[in-house]
C-alpha cells in the first residue's frame, strides 16, 4: 500500500490517447468558434458595446475603462452573447443572414453557441493534456471543459466564472473566463440565498431575466476587484480521470442545490 506509487497514477499519454478524439473536435470546434468571435461583433449596433460597458461598469461616461486584455475579450463576450435587441443577439443574428448548411461543422458550432450559458464552476479534476472535470455550482452538474490551457494551470477546487458552450460529450468555454477567491465566492453565495434560494435551502430557482441579471452582478463583481491579476496557479498531481459526461437540464425548481451541498469553498 505504502510502496512505489508510480503505477498507480494514470499514465499522461494514455489519458491523452483516451480523449484525443475529442481534444481534435475541441480544436476544430474552437478554430471554428474563434473566426466567429471575430465575425459576430459586426452584426452589434453600435449602441451595444457602451449598452454592456455600463452594465458591467466599465464604460465611465463614453470611455471604456478597462484593466487588460482580458477585461476586453470579457467585455465582447458579454456583448456577442448577452446584448438582446428585439429578442436577438449577435449570434442569432448571424443565423438569419447568413444560415449555413445543417451538415456543416459551422452550424454544429453556431448551434452550441446559442445554447451556451453563463455560470460558476468549481474544477473537481485536472486531466493533463485536455482539460478538467468541473462541477457547476450554479445547477447540479458535471462537466468535461476541454482546454488545453487549463490542463496546465487549472488548480483542484478552483472556482471560474465562465460561459460554456455545450458540445455532445465535453463543453468548452467561450475564452473569457474570471477566477473566483474564496471573497467574491462569499459575497456571491450570500447574494443567492437572499434571492433565489427556496424555503427549505435547499434549491436555486430564478427566471430567465433573473439569471441574466445574476451573470451581470457576477462578471462586474469579477471585473470591479480586479481578478483576472490575483490568480496564482499551482502544480496538481494526476488523478482518476472520469468518463466524459453529456450535458443535461440546467437547474430546476426541484434540483438540489450544489452550491450548498456539495462544492464549499
Amino acid at each position: 500500500m505504502f510502496g512505489n506509487h508510480t503505477k498507480s497514477r494514470p499514465d499522461a499519454q494514455a489519458i491523452t490517447t483516451k480523449y484525443a478524439e475529442l481534444v481534435n473536435r475541441y480544436k476544430h470546434f474552437r478554430a471554428i468558434t474563434r473566426k466567429l468571435h471575430n465575425i459576430l461583433p459586426e452584426h452589434l449596433p453600435k449602441k451595444a458595446i457602451e449598452k454592456c460597458g455600463k452594465k458591467l461598469g466599465v464604460m465611465k461616461g463614453k470611455t471604456l475603462v478597462l484593466g487588460d486584455i482580458d477585461d476586453t475579450a470579457v467585455l465582447m463576450d458579454y456583448c456577442i452573447y448577452d446584448y438582446y435587441e428585439n429578442g436577438s443577439n449577435a449570434i442569432s443574428q448571424y443565423i438569419a443572414h447568413f444560415p449555413p448548411a445543417h451538415d456543416s461543422d459551422e452550424y454544429v458550432v453556431l448551434k452550441a453557441m446559442s445554447e451556451s450559458f453563463y455560470t460558476l464552476v468549481q474544477i473537481e479534476r485536472v486531466i493533463e493534456g485536455v482539460g478538467v472535470l468541473a462541477n457547476d455550482l450554479l445547477g447540479s452538474k458535471q462537466f468535461l471543459i476541454i482546454d488545453i490551457s487549463f490542463s496546465k494551470t487549472g488548480v483542484k477546487g478552483l472556482v471560474l466564472a465562465t460561459r460554456l458552450i455545450p458540445f455532445q460529450d465535453f463543453v468548452m468555454t467561450s475564452g473569457a473566463a474570471l477566477p473566483v477567491d474564496p471573497e467574491t465566492f462569499a459575497e456571491i453565495s450570500e447574494y443567492l440565498s437572499q434571492n433565489f434560494v427556496s424555503e427549505d435551502g435547499r434549491y436555486l430557482y430564478f427566471t430567465f431575466q433573473q439569471r441574466a441579471d445574476l451573470i451581470t452582478r457576477i462578471i462586474r463583481l469579477c471585473l470591479t476587484k480586479e481578478k483576472t491579476t490575483h490568480i496564482e496557479y499551482k502544480d496538481v498531481e494526476s488523478e482518476a480521470v472520469i468518463s466524459p459526461l453529456r450535458r443535461e437540464a440546467r437547474v430546476g425548481r426541484n434540483d438540489p442545490c450544489p452550491l450548498w451541498q456539495r462544492h464549499k469553498i
